[in-house]
């Protein structure tokens, strides 16, 4: 008797007590109790359906796991929405300028550029920085490599606010931009271009003529620098005049024309034998 009662399911155990033991109103009932006439739960129903669709072959038996362990599980979007007591955020306090870190110590510096940029209202004044550090990565080129990573570590700013600085110089014609891939297609940087607009007038040789033929010719005066006609032949400061009191007028050739023939064959032999008797003195 008492294995076979505890081989009794529970929702059999449960009336069959309760009518031994007599109800409160005195009458003795053996249906099943409201709880128990509900039936099965939803989620086990539709467990139930994933299973049978799983044995018919409609479902893998990994997809049946997955959709029989999310049933009953609360949506994420329902956790999401559920008020959460944060403390109210605070808005960063903004650095002075005064206290901001120096910049580092670097040896780059710009070669000459047009300050049309420098004048655009359009841009704003850190994107006109950017262009001068622009034009000093350069050098004596106009193309040079970065990515904005490494220009948001120059100027310290994010990549984002480089990637606006990029955006405004493209749209008003002070930069071109290309995108520098490897072999295998992948992204390595950008390639900036530098516009007539940025290089000064002279880099070209099309702008230096149109310069040299805006500006006057200027008349060929040799040696203008040096001597001054507009005061006289000896009107110059700091020349010495040649005249007869600080410089002799000799000239050697008139001198040798008025010695006669005969003196000037005496004075060559003895010179020539002096010289040979300076030869054999020493020998």
């Amino acid at each position: 008797m008492t294995d076979h009662q505890t081989r009794t399911p529970g929702r059999v155990r449960g009336p069959i007590l309760a009518c031994l033991s007599g109800a409160s109103d005195g009458t003795q009932t053996l249906a099943p109790e409201p709880a128990d006439a509900a039936g099965p739960h939803p989620d086990f129903l539709a467990r139930a359906a994933i299973w049978r669709d799983q044995a018919a072959g409609l479902l893998s038996l990994a997809e049946a796991r997955l959709r029989s362990a999310a049933i009953g599980r609360e949506p994420a979007g329902e956790a999401t929405r559920a008020p959460r007591s944060r403390a109210p955020r605070q808005a960063p306090v903004p650095r002075p300028r005064h206290s901001r870190p120096a910049p580092q110590e670097s040896r780059q510096y710009a070669q000459p550029m047009a300050t049309t940029a420098a004048r655009d209202d359009r841009l704003t004044p850190h994107a006109k920085a950017f262009l001068q550090v622009l034009r000093a990565r350069c050098g004596k080129t106009r193309e040079t490599t970065i990515t904005k990573g490494t220009a948001g570590n120059i100027m310290s700013r994010s990549p984002r606010t480089i990637r606006r600085y990029l955006v405004d110089l493209v749209r008003f014609g002070y930069i071109e931009l290309k995108t520098r891939c490897n072999a295998r297609g992948l992204h390595l940087g950008l390639t900036v271009t530098l516009t007539e607009r940025v290089l000064p007038f002279f880099e070209e040789a099309r702008g230096l003529a149109r310069w040299l033929a805006e500006t006057p010719k200027a008349l060929f005066q040799p040696f203008g620098g040096m001597i001054d006609t507009t005061r006289g032949q000896f009107g110059a400061s700091g020349v010495t005049v040649l005249s007869s009191k600080n410089q002799s007028q000799i000239n050697s050739s008139i001198v040798l024309s008025e010695i006669p023939e005969g003196q000037r064959l005496r004075g060559t032999m003895g010179l020539w034998k002096k010289k040979e008797s300076a030869i054999t003195g020493k020998m």
